[in-house]
């Protein structure tokens, strides 16, 4: 094989350079597109052989499947949201009587929230001061958070654009990743097939999770006697992929109505259960979810969850595992074909 001299190498590092700067400000797009494709590459083969070879229809049906089975419910997630979040102001304007946050200061309290006040020992003055700061903060955010939108709606097509292609010619995107690598076909295939192996463990555990945590949500909120229970579940299922607050953005105000409403036994019953059954799954069932998928152990898989999320978010929870799985993988290929045949035994070795 001949070498390639310096000025290739440069040039090489110049495009690859130039494409990353091109594509980084649609990077999570074309990331969750990729591990989309990499879970459902066994349903699209099965999907193409049952539709005869046709894989370019079979593509587009599975992209239109994401589309309606994933994308349009986080959309109208968000549209709920919004519309509640306008009623509730609007209940709250009507039932205090103000029209604006200075008319707040000498507005009358409701009796429930009062008494829940002095228990606090918070003064009215201080609710006033609270509420005035968050109104600054969200005029502040608001051209930012229109803006989002649209940004939103441009990576929703960049994902579902680069995820059809992704279908259509992912196995020889693959194929051509495997020829230009500097790894050997077999230490190719072996990391390809650990990166594929992570992801699909990842992503079905935090499906799994944030199907258990609205099940058990919702027999938590049926339990107290909140109205709608299964729709609140479900509600908290989709919010439990928001990192760090997750699941309490439903059961905190649910707890915290049935506190105002008179029934603090049921609120505290509620929290507890929420805290120790809702939230312990997502730091304890994922986890154990992943462990008999790869070769990673637990304490790592859990390790591997909480520092992607403090460094890259959301995406962190699958960041964060294949980041450690290709640490590993690289350290097992190393072990086997490059460690020198004089070093010392590890303990496998020992035990084998």
């Amino acid at each position: 094989m001949t070498r390639p001299s310096r000025p290739f190498v440069v040039l090489l590092l110049l495009a690859t350079g130039l494409l990353l700067y091109v594509a980084w400000p649609f990077r999570t797009p074309l990331f969750l597109a990729v591990v989309i494709a990499a879970v459902l590459h066994d349903p699209l083969e099965r999907l193409t052989i049952a539709m005869r070879g046709r894989r370019t229809v079979a593509s587009g049906v599975v992209t239109l499947a994401v589309l309606i089975l994933i994308v349009a419910p986080f959309a109208a997630l968000v549209g709920f949201v919004t519309r509640e979040f306008a009623s509730g102001l609007s209940y709250l304007r009507g039932t205090l009587g103000v029209t604006s946050v200075s008319q707040l200061q000498g507005a009358e309290l409701p009796m429930p929230l009062q008494r829940m006040l002095e228990m606090l020992h918070v003064s009215r003055e201080q609710v006033f001061d609270l509420v005035t700061r968050v109104v600054e903060i969200v005029q502040d955010a608001l051209p930012e958070i229109v803006a989002s939108g649209s940004k939103a709606v441009l990576s929703t097509a960049i994902m579902l654009i680069a995820l059809y292609f992704l279908l259509v010619d992912g196995a020889r995107v693959v194929q051509w990743a495997w020829r230009v690598s500097p790894l050997d076909a077999r230490q190719t295939e072996e990391l390809t097939a650990e990166m594929r192996r992570v992801t699909r463990a990842t992503v079905i555990g935090i499906l799994a999770t944030a199907v258990f945590q609205g099940m058990a949500a919702a027999g938590g909120y049926l339990a107290v006697g909140i109205p709608h229970a299964a729709f609140f579940g479900l509600l908290t299922a989709m919010v439990s992929f928001v990192p760090g607050v997750g699941t309490s953005l439903v059961w905190a105000p649910a707890a915290t109505s049935l506190w105002i409403g008179g029934r603090p036994i049921a609120a505290v019953a509620l929290a507890l259960f929420c805290l120790i059954v809702v939230v312990g799954a997502e730091q304890v069932g994922k986890p154990l979810l992943m462990r008999g998928q790869v070769q990673m152990h637990t304490g790592l898989i859990f390790l591997s969850l909480l520092g992607g999320l403090a460094m890259f978010g959301l995406l962190g929870i699958l960041l964060g595992p294949l980041i450690v799985a290709f640490f590993l993988a690289m350290v097992r290929i190393y072990e086997r074909d490059f460690r020198h045949s004089g070093a010392p035994p590890v303990a496998s070795d020992r035990a084998a």
